[in-house]
């Protein structure tokens, strides 16, 4: 994979935004240290467009929204390609590519940033809990088959429970020992009978090369090459998607979306449109995921593979979202509930913030489906 690719991007995202670096970022946008440029770049497009429509500010003019993206192979790349968020927020909207979590969350806490896309879900939470003033607003995929254990052949690795006494690579801060940890413990696997070592993606597969590690938890496509270098996948992330699911997210400033519903509406809107234009031409929609994250479009597809992509009927259903009187019970729901739980016993956050499903907002999505809009 190349250097801009979603891997790296997804590591990144994942890792930086658990410690207390997000602490200090939310800390510097309260003071208004934290900038946001409004030139739109992500590695190799611009995303900048322009509509023109019946919402205003103040003044007359266009209002200016700007939305904060990562890599990832998704409907959202699709939408971005067809400037569909211009044309349905009817505002000047700038994408704006981050290439890791602080950064995007102090720009939102401080108002400079009025949406933040591909976020997981453990992220989510711990920007909460630093008190962010978010809401979700939009489910993009769930994690399935694109990150998992792999373990190498040979090894007598036949489940979680022979892994005792052993190590596993991972990257410490991502999603991966967020569930690793929660399969071990559905397993009854002791925590202090598996060792985590910390390594980066590539690190990893290097490693796995050289045959100084066995098993390893990481992401395609990383996964993928160790898989088809004399390994086997003992897991994936849908084996623990009821106690550790695994989202991207996209979020918004809680202040701007409560001032502006037709423009959170809009941007409903335009991430239904990227999954309605992935439906009805799926090879087209790998084409503009590869383009904006400079990877083939083969090597899109095969990333895609292992997500499961939300429409705009299922963010309300309880695998997502949920309705506004569902949403307590929802799976997004849950997957920050059980992110908070982990995140407070490894010491990442100092306690579970309080209902959490206030945090989900689907009446957004809910007023979107029921004008009837298709994309």
């Amino acid at each position: 994979m190349q250097g801009g690719s979603a891997g790296n991007g997804r590591a990144r995202r994942l890792s930086g935004v658990l410690g207390l670096g997000l602490a200090a970022a939310v800390a510097l946008a309260g003071c208004g240290a934290s900038k946001s440029s409004t030139s739109s770049t992500s590695p190799g497009t611009s995303a900048s467009s322009h509509a023109t429509g019946k919402t205003k500010s103040a003044s007359g003019a266009e209002p200016n929204v700007v939305i904060g993206y990562e890599n990832a192979p998704d409907p959202e790349m699709v939408a971005i390609a067809q400037h569909d968020f211009a044309k349905y927020m009817h505002a000047h909207v700038t994408m704006k590519y981050y290439s890791s979590g602080p950064a995007a969350l102090a720009s939102l806490a401080s108002g400079s940033l009025q949406f933040m896309t591909v976020l997981g879900n453990p992220p989510v939470v711990t920007a909460i809990a630093h008190g962010v003033p978010l809401q979700v607003v939009w489910a993009m995929e769930q994690y399935t088959t694109a990150e998992g254990l792999v373990v190498r052949k040979g090894h007598h690795f036949s489940s979680l429970k022979s892994l005792e006494g052993h190590h596993v690579a991972l990257v410490q801060g991502s999603t991966s020992p967020f569930v690793l940890s929660a399969a071990l413990k559905a397993a009854g696997v002791p925590a202090n009978k598996v060792t985590f070592t910390n390594m980066t993606p590539p690190e990893m597969v290097a490693a796995w090369k050289r045959k100084s590690i066995n098993a390893a938890y990481v992401w395609v496509p990383f996964f993928s090459t160790m898989v088809n270098s004399g390994g086997k996948a003992l897991m994936y992330d849908k084996n623990e998607a009821t106690s550790a699911p695994i989202f991207n997210l996209a979020v918004a400033n809680r202040s701007f979306v409560s001032k502006h519903p037709h423009i959170t509406e809009g941007f409903i809107k335009a991430e239904a449109a990227g999954y309605a234009s992935y439906k009805a031409n799926a090879n087209a929609a790998y084409s503009a995921m590869g383009k904006l994250n400079q990877i083939s479009a083969s090597e899109a597809k095969s990333q895609a593979s292992g997500l499961r992509f939300i429409s705009l009927k299922g963010q309300l259903r309880s695998s997502g979202m949920g309705t506004s009187s569902t949403v307590g019970s929802s799976l997004v729901t849950k997957s920050l509930t059980s992110a908070a739980a982990w995140l407070k016993a490894s010491g990442a956050i100092r306690k579970v913030p309080s209902n959490l499903s206030s945090y989900v907002n689907p009446s957004f999505a809910e007023k979107v489906a029921k004008s009837g809009f298709k994309g």
